[in-house]
């Protein structure tokens, strides 16, 4: 079984950072990370550009950073046990390498899911945390292996990536499709279906769904009024708000809330 030894989804820093670990991590030591930054290999700063991946194996020197407000990363600390490390080790992935999967959003998605099931008290925990890893680190593996080849991912899909780690790094910007659209140089029609060809769902729904997963992390970690998330979060009138939350949680925020406690 994979044991996950700590996570976190979408951290946050408020201040530059400048992280080492000169004797490594006694475990596994994943980050999606979502804001340039940098890491230091060969004595030498090398740059990370958002929606790179790195995995550190145990024991091994880390130190990577970002020199701006706003540091944002996905993370996961896990161990293997020696019916696992094979497989681990079949997958081939690369260690201390800075990696740019093809679909980083769809891997960040599982460790908030990870991370979730980790907070949470289910009975079969262990075998969630499991079967999510598994998951994870399979697709983290099928990401990197794209055909990069295709001409049509060659000239658009960075750009793609960029914007919408953009919008979920910022769900309460003023998005509008059409803007979105003029900021890569495409037209409309055609920024739509590049969109539902890369992420398998429109821009608005990606939208809706980064102020709505915002919405939901201020319900459950503050005593902040609806109104005031509302607001926070982009929205233009907390009834616009309760409206969209009910339609698509299936419940209202006051009742999201209370079924999620602080």
């Amino acid at each position: 079984m994979i044991h996950v030894n700590s996570c976190g989804h979408d951290s946050h820093h408020p201040k530059p950072c400048n992280i080492e670990h000169k004797k490594g991590v006694p475990d596994y030591l994943l980050l999606l990370i979502k804001q340039e930054s940098w890491i230091m290999q060969n004595n030498a700063k090398h740059p990370i550009h958002p929606n790179a991946v790195i995995c550190f194996p145990p024991q091994t020197y880390i130190h990577y950073g970002c020199d701006k407000i706003g540091y944002n990363d996905d993370w996961i600390h896990f161990t293997l046990n020696d019916q696992e490390l094979p497989l681990f080790l079949a997958l081939k992935l690369p260690m201390c390498q800075v990696l740019y999967p093809y679909d980083f959003h769809c891997l960040s998605e599982y460790v908030r899911l990870l991370s979730d099931n980790f907070h949470s008290s289910s009975s079969f925990q262990e075998q969630i945390t499991d079967a999510l890893m598994r998951t994870l680190l399979y697709s983290l593996k099928d990401s990197i292996d794209k055909d990069f080849q295709n001409p049509l991912i060659q000239k658009h899909y960075q750009g793609f990536s960029r914007l919408r780690t953009q919008i979920y790094n910022n769900p309460a910007a003023s998005w509008t499709v059409p803007s979105l659209a003029d900021s890569l140089n495409i037209s409309l029609s055609y920024f739509q279906h590049l969109y539902q060809s890369f992420f398998h769902c429109s821009c608005q729904q990606d939208i809706i769904s980064a102020r709505l997963n915002l919405s939901k992390y201020y319900l459950t970690s503050t005593d902040m009024g609806i109104g005031e998330i509302a607001d926070f979060c982009g929205y233009e009138n907390d009834l616009h708000y309760m409206r969209q939350f009910k339609k698509f949680v299936g419940m209202t925020p006051t009742a999201y809330r209370q079924r999620h406690p602080l």
